[in-house]
């Protein structure tokens, strides 16, 4: 140990091994064990790797005041995670801002089974908590090592070797502001035997969470138009929409002309009242006014969900040459994904619903007040609705209703915001053997797991033909809450949590790694691993549910020849699916060589290939990294490395298109200055704008046959260092880069709204010319190419007030330019804020996301740690740079969006035997998210920041 170099021993790549006072009690101690690290298949002591892994242990993350994965993920600094999650996969790690799917998550250096819909990634909503000794994160590139997806790095979860006795632990965080948000959590883990001494161990471990949702109601300083208007974001009045006091009109095309709860004040907080948009133009104009959705009643901020992972290991050791072990999880995560009113779309019997003069609601007989308005009247006609004197001048008269049959576009707002109950599930059992046999060391393993993604509609979905039904027999009403009878009816016709998705997910891999010494060279063995591995990663697609999918005449479902339901009677979502079984067939193979040259100079070289039965290619990867240990206290380390992603099963096989739909004018038929802007355009000769402007049109993201993807491809390095000039004192730099190629990425819609002549194949026209669909789906697109600097700094020092540590771990975008197609325009996405749809396409986000990616041009986590006797204490900060909007809403003069910091401390008491007792509070300062005028936030970067605002989180740990 005397002649093993400092740096060695600080455990150079591992910061947080060595930094940090709330995982470590004393100095080094007298031996260190080899150990798997992330990224190589040879052990080796943790500092000798050549390649950046940063570690963070459990006590670490429980001292930052996390309550679950998702605030790890959130706060790296070479992550770029959203911080509101804006979909329903649960929270994925980002790293180097290539999207969840170019980041490979491990659980025990073996893959998992992918989220089944996407069949890209894992959340670490089902990372076993309790049982987690630390995670890993590879910032490199490692598909040499690893296979598909390592592009951007690896991150590795690992559950603990073995434990024994018996631990429990309760959360709970609550914001102290009133709303939800509110987390509280249980834990508990249990472990008999001892390994060493009694040859076995076996533990169980359990784990517990659940959190409510926040809407934009519990946040009305975020979201409130008045005060945003003040701040000069150039925000307007919503327009009429359709709300829960329906604005109505005589015509299905014409059907928001009136509204009689308009003067009463709409119904609030379901429905607000408004003039629109117009009336604060030159000159004002008031044909928008009526009532509109509360979006801050229906809209949430953040989802509800709810985790249970439960996790076991059985281990045991046969002699001393080889050990045997059983590792179960199961895990299940259920987000509460919150989806607003919904209204009848395209694939809804109708529109718009409708009223007969017999209703009992029917304007102006009684129950609901007549509309007064101004202009002819004659009762085959359409006049204006009277608001004031000044607005609408004339004579005021009753509407004329003449027994006309009235439509209308209604939700229900005693149901609340429809959310759907999107259920995830993942099953892992891993069977696996390593000791040491004829001079080898072996590692081999069966891995089996599974993955269930089941997406429900979970409450406030009505169907359809029961809410017309309701209208035309005069129990609904559509312009105000229900009565008792209505309230009955209303609930009657919910379809609560019907399941209208179901997809799986299966791998199944055998993989062995050999390990043996060729020769003593003077740094030490030259060491040779060689790995194989075989899997089938396989999908399974149900098919859609027909309880509420309609009949034509003939008694055949409405479905059309790809398996898309046309028509059905559930109102905002649309049952999918198509019965098919997918599988695909993978080979890898891999040789490593790790040569320490010298005591001071290492390499390692490795080679992968794979090869996927429905790509009919093979891949290659080989990598090489070189560690040279200057001085003592000096560590050079280098990487070269190609990688690749291969298209998920889903992408190759898909067995039936997605279709999404959007709000636009037609781009060739209705032109606008600003295509991306529904209702701006203007019809050209012949069409008239009911039919190719403000439409509700059809694109697909998923086509079904995507047989000519390719895999991506890139090429990465790194070039760093590692510094520690005194003890206790650690400090390293990596330079970084990497460029990809043939990227996969779906044709952005707003691409098919900016160049229609470029992109005319992709829009299909019906007979009459006007769109029938649009074709937006993955392809083989665009380049990219990202240069930056990881910086990080730990000292860790004794104090007379006890021992005292810092840290401090950034990164720094040096350039993220990247084209949305082959020969594209190079656009830069460093630093920038922008509702340009292109930014969230092929090379950013791959549709993955609903928002453009933001990448701030630094972002860092920096700690200060206190530990005296029992009593222990972290104050930490969050924190990335400020960006420059370049596409800001018309009129603002805000153009940047500010710094952002976020603060949290804890403090911690183990003075009690067996028990810690811990006391934290996140974002104590109480910081808004930074303010930007961009149209793609109301109002605030509600996606980079804290939501919750101060949050207190206290936490009880029993140990037996």
């Amino acid at each position: 140990m005397k002649k093993t170099p400092r740096l060695t021993l600080c455990a150079s790549a591992v910061l947080s091994l060595c930094a940090m006072a709330h995982a470590q009690t004393g100095d080094a101690p007298a031996s260190l064990e080899r150990i798997q690290i992330t990224g190589s298949s040879i052990k080796r002591l943790a500092g000798e790797t050549a390649l950046p892994v940063s570690v963070v242990k459990s006590e670490e993350l429980e001292a930052r005041g996390h309550t679950e994965l998702k605030d790890l993920v959130l706060e790296m600094p070479q992550s770029l995670s959203l911080g509101t999650n804006s979909g329903a996969a649960g929270p994925m790690l980002n790293l180097r801002g290539l999207g969840p799917m170019r980041t490979l998550t491990l659980l025990n250096g073996r893959r998992m089974a992918n989220e089944p819909l996407q069949d890209q990634y894992v959340s670490v909503n089902v990372i076993p908590r309790m049982a987690l000794d630390r995670a890993e994160t590879l910032r490199d590139g490692a598909s040499s090592i690893y296979g598909s997806d390592a592009i951007g790095g690896v991150q590795n979860f690992w559950t603990f070797n073995s434990f024994k006795g018996a631990r429990v632990k309760a959360e709970w965080n609550q914001p102290e502001h009133s709303g939800g948000g509110e987390t509280k959590a249980i834990g508990a883990i249990v472990g008999v035997g001892d390994l060493n001494a009694d040859g076995w161990n076996a533990y169980l471990s359990l784990d517990h969470q659940r959190k409510s949702a926040l809407f934009k109601i519990d946040r009305p300083e975020l979201y409130d138009y008045s005060v945003l208007s003040a701040m000069g974001l150039g925000l307007v009045p919503d327009n009429k929409n359709p709300s829960p006091t329906a604005n109505f009109g005589f015509a299905t095309g014409a059907n928001s002309n009136y509204n009689p709860a308009f003067a009463t004040g709409c119904a609030a907080p379901y429905s607000l009242p408004t003039l629109g948009a117009g009336s604060v133009a030159t000159p004002p104009t008031y044909s928008n006014a009526g009532c509109y959705r509360n979006p801050n009643f229906y809209d949430a901020i953040t989802d509800g969900s709810e985790i249970t992972n439960v996790f076991g290991k059985l281990s045991w050791k046969l002699n001393n040459d080889h050990t045997l072990t059983l590792e179960g999880l199961h895990s299940k995560f259920n987000v509460q994904k919150y989806r607003g009113m919904q209204v009848p779309g395209a694939t809804a019997p109708a529109t718009t619903y409708s009223m007969p003069a017999t209703s009992r609601f029917y304007p102006g007989k009684g129950i609901t007040p007549a509309v007064k308005v101004v202009g002819s009247n004659t009762g085959a006609n359409s006049p204006t609705m009277f608001l004031d004197a000044s607005k609408t001048p004339g004579t005021v008269t009753d509407l004329n209703m003449n027994n006309r049959t009235i439509f209308f576009v209604w939700g229900p707002a005693e149901l609340g915001s429809a959310y759907r109950n999107d259920e995830q599930t993942n099953d892992r059992l891993v069977l696996a053997a390593e000791g040491t046999v004829a001079g080898f060391d072996y590692r081999v393993g069966l891995n089996y797991g599974r993955s269930l993604r089941d997406t429900r509609a979970g409450g406030g979905y009505i169907l359809y033909s029961k809410a017309q039904e309701g209208f035309t027999k005069g129990i609904l009403n559509p312009f105000g809450l229900q009565d008792a009878e209505g309230l009955e009816y209303l609930k009657s016709i919910e379809a609560s949590d019907y399941s209208y998705r179901v997809n799986r997910a299966y791998n199944q891999s055998v993989d062995a790694t050999l390990t043996r010494s060729l020769m003593d060279l003077p740094g030490g063995p030259l060491m040779l691993a060689v790995t194989g591995e075989v899997r089938r990663d396989s999908a399974k697609v149900s098919p859609a549910p027909l309880d509420y999918v309609t009949k034509d005449a003939n008694g055949k479902y409405l479905i059309d020849a790809f398996g898309n339901v046309t028509k059905h009677d559930l109102v905002g979502e649309t049952p999918v699916g198509v019965a098919r079984d997918l599988k695909r067939d993978i080979k890898s193979a891999v040789i490593e060589v790790d040569a320490p040259v010298t005591r001071r100079l290492s390499l390692n070289a490795a080679v992968r290939s794979d090869s996927y039965s429905d790509l009919k290619t093979t891949t290659v990867n080989p990598k090489l990294s070189a560690r040279y240990q200057a001085l003592d206290e000096l560590v050079l380390r280098a990487s070269a490395n190609t990688g690749f992603r291969a298209p998920s099963i889903m992408d190759i096989q898909n067995p039936t298109p997605e279709v999404r739909t959007q709000t636009m004018d037609d781009p060739v038929l209705c032109p606008s200055a600003t295509p991306t802007v529904a209702n701006t355009g203007n019809p050209v000769n012949g069409y008239t704008r009911d039919q190719v402007c403000n439409q509700t049109m059809s694109y697909w993201t998923k086509s079904p046959d995507n047989s000519f993807l390719k895999p991506e491809k890139s090429k990465g390095w790194t070039l760093g260092l590692a510094l520690e000039p005194t003890k206790g004192l650690l400090m390293t730099a990596d330079y970084w880069g990497i460029k990809l190629t043939d990227m996969l990425g779906a044709v952005a819609i707003a691409e098919v709204q900016q160049q229609p002549a470029k992109y005319a194949t992709n829009i299909i026209r019906k007979a009459d010319g006007t769109i029938d669909y649009i074709i937006a789906s993955q392809a083989n697109r665009g380049d990219t190419s990202i240069r930056g600097l990881d910086l990080s700094l730990a000292y860790r020092v004794n104090t007379p007030v006890g021992q005292a540590s810092f840290l401090l771990d950034g990164t720094y975008y040096e350039s993220y330019r990247f084209t949305a197609e082959k020969g594209g325009e190079v656009l830069s996405n460093v630093g920038i804020i922008t509702n340009d749809a292109r930014y969230g396409g092929a090379g950013v986000n791959s549709g993955l996301a609903g928002m453009p990616q933001i990448n701030p041009r630094w972002k860092h986590t920096a700690s200060v740690g206190l530990r005296n006797g029992p009593w222990s204490g972290l104050v930490s900060v969050r924190y990335n740079t400020g960006l420059t909007d370049i596409t800001p809403r018309a009129g603002s003069t805000v153009n940047r969006v500010s710094p952002y910091s976020q603060y949290g401390a804890s403090l911690a008491y183990s003075g009690f035997k067996g028990l810690k007792l811990s006391l934290a509070v996140n974002n104590f300062t109480n910081a808004n998210p930074p303010v930007t005028s961009n149209t793609i936030y109301t109002g605030y970067v509600t996606s980079l920041a804290d939501v919750l605002g101060r949050a207190w989180k206290v936490t009880a740990d029993y140990t037996f």
